[in-house]
């Protein structure tokens, strides 16, 4: 394929943001950038963060000052940038890819590749956040209006799941111009190792749609049987609830948070844990997810559709918001060695298959292709 120039626009970029959305596109920009494609990331300023950095040969990054808006205050991370639909429009790129459907960032690369004639992709990191009703209120009015319209008007739209492709089209997205196409981790990066802690591990935000509530009243029933430990990596703000309700059901001894860890930490942490829970009770595909996959680890996790469409037998599952049942499966999980092994080994197969990077780079090449031809 010849050498692109990619206008890459996304509100939240890794490591100026921890998590898998930002991940992903940092990553798909360093190997592109490696392909020989020119890459430019647009993204929103944080602190005191450089505007301009090269952050390799041919991969490079702006950053754009943002306004404050009213649902700033609610805590609501959807930053509105007002050059950014000049500097999409300006830029001389062989098209723009454009990151989740819920923010105006994407939006306002629609709207100036629309207007301008280039080209545009557009990656939807899950359909609807869960959050707080009012929060929820809102983005199911935006994703009625704007965020629908901005879909409708992509030249393709990036689903990273089945379920998530059919519940963009009851959006009235033509199923035509929609692609399944995973995010993709590195195995060599997140790998097993031979020996395992029997320990607990969670990784990701927390947020009221990881359901990180059900996972505590788990393992609350769970230290009636046995001794447990868990430790859940990361940060959001859920954070003092949950504190809070790991202290009322006394088991702040069983708990341990970590708030801030590097991506290169969360590699040694899944290296070493034997199982990973995801209680989700919203979920598109996660990057935790695969990395614990790619890691061997023994995934417990709700059966929602993309989870179980992703992890598929290597997976135990139960019920969202079941408290009772995860508390089993966890226990199954912890007291069953043969078990851990198999699934563990399935999941690290299921990621090298169709997860990987070797698997994903190509499948975005051809959709490139594809928009351009």
């Amino acid at each position: 394929m010849r050498r692109l120039s990619i206008c890459r626009v996304t509100h939240a970029l890794y490591p100026d943001v921890v998590g898998g959305h930002a991940v992903f596109c940092h990553e798909l920009s360093v190997r592109q950038a490696d392909l020989g494609h020119r890459v430019e990331v647009l993204t929103t300023r944080r602190g005191r963060q450089p505007e301009r950095e090269l952050f390799r040969k041919g991969y490079a990054i702006t950053r754009l000052h943002r306004v404050w808006m009213p649902w700033d205050s609610l805590g609501m991370q959807n930053p509105v940038i007002p050059s950014l639909y000049g500097i999409v429009r300006e830029r001389d790129c062989s098209l723009v890819d454009a990151h989740a459907q819920l923010f105006w960032t994407t939006a306002q690369s629609v709207r100036a590749a629309l207007d301008t004639g280039k080209p545009v992709v557009t990656t939807v990191h899950g359909v609807f956040a869960l959050r707080n009703w009012l929060v929820n209120l809102s983005q199911k009015m935006y994703l009625r209006s704007v965020g629908s319209w901005a879909l409708r008007n992509s030249s393709r739209v990036v689903c990273l799941t089945e379920s998530e492709a059919r519940e963009v089209a009851d959006l009235g997205v033509s199923k035509r111009n929609i692609k399944v196409i995973p995010i993709a981790v590195d195995p060599s990066v997140f790998r097993p190792r031979g020996t395992k802690r029997q320990m607990i591990v969670y990784v990701g935000r927390l947020v009221p749609e990881k359901g990180l509530e059900t996972l505590l009243e788990a393992v609350a029933t769970l230290r009636e049987k046995r001794t447990v430990r868990v430790l859940m990596v990361g940060d959001g703000p859920s954070r003092n609830k949950l504190i809070g309700r790991a202290h009322r059901l006394g088991i702040s001894d069983m708990v341990t948070f970590r708030f801030t860890v590097e991506q290169s930490e969360v590699a040694k942490i899944l290296q070493e844990s034997q199982i990973f829970v995801l209680p989700s009770l919203k979920e598109g595909l996660p990057m935790t997810l695969l990395e614990a996959m790619a890691s061997a680890n023994t995934i417990v996790a709700s059966n929602l559709p993309s989870i179980v469409e992703t992890l598929g037998p290597a997976g135990l599952y139960f019920t969202p918001g079941r408290s009772g049942e995860l508390a089993e499966r966890l226990l199954e999980a912890l007291n069953d060695r043969q078990l851990q092994r198999k699934n563990g080994l399935a999941a690290r197969e299921v990621v090298e298959d169709e997860f990987s990077w070797g698997v994903v780079l190509p499948m975005l090449e051809d959709l490139y292709g594809e928009v351009l031809a």
